[in-house]
């Protein structure tokens, strides 16, 4: 009766340690964040004749991007952006910048070879505009923002990113609306991987 009450135990102890065992890694991925800056030139749809990304290259504006992104958060796909855009050179006449603090999801789209990467986001924020006229649309606004990222992992802890971004600012001057669009290239750096 001893033996099979040990032999009973023991096959107890042995199958609730294979129930105690994590996840593979394979089934989702640890939470990373990664931190970067970029190069942005943008269309500013102030001053131009359209808001065209590869239009009014002699008024674009020019400035830097840091940002912050949180991968693999609840979903293996999931995460979350931050960036601050300062676009205080070039543009249509003197006095013309623009910057915006925007946040919100991204999620992976396609992922080839774990070196080359395809996102899309969605982000939101505030817009701040100062324009060459006193009063005429100088001010923040709330701002929205689709777009897109493509990462080439060029280390292991580190990217090269190009990015492109519609801007949507409705409320600009009394609801004529804004949409400054452009392309931002930089490179980030794992913190957390």
């Amino acid at each position: 009766m001893l033996k099979k009450l040990s032999l009973l135990s023991s096959c107890l102890l042995f199958s609730t340690t294979l129930f105690a065992q994590s996840l593979p890694s394979a089934e989702r991925g640890a939470v990373s964040v990664w931190a970067g800056a970029e190069i942005s030139t943008f269309n500013p749809d102030y001053g131009c004749k359209d808001s065209s990304p590869f239009t009014c290259w002699d008024q674009q504006l020019l400035g830097i991007a840091p940002f912050v992104d949180a991968n693999h958060l609840i979903f293996q796909r999931l995460g979350v952006e931050g960036e601050a855009r300062f676009l205080p050179w070039k543009g249509p006449g003197s006095g013309l910048t623009q910057s915006n603090y925007l946040a919100g999801p991204r999620v992976g789209l396609l992922r080839f070879r774990s070196k080359f990467f395809f996102t899309g986001k969605f982000l939101m924020g505030l817009g701040h505009i100062d324009t060459p006229h006193q009063g005429a649309g100088t001010g923040n606004y709330f701002v929205y923002a689709p777009g897109a990222d493509f990462e080439v992992r060029v280390k292991k802890r580190l990217t090269a990113r190009v990015d492109y971004e519609y801007q949507l600012w409705p409320s600009f001057l009394g609801g004529g609306g804004l949409t400054p669009n452009g392309f931002s290239f930089g490179v980030s750096y794992a913190l957390l991987k």
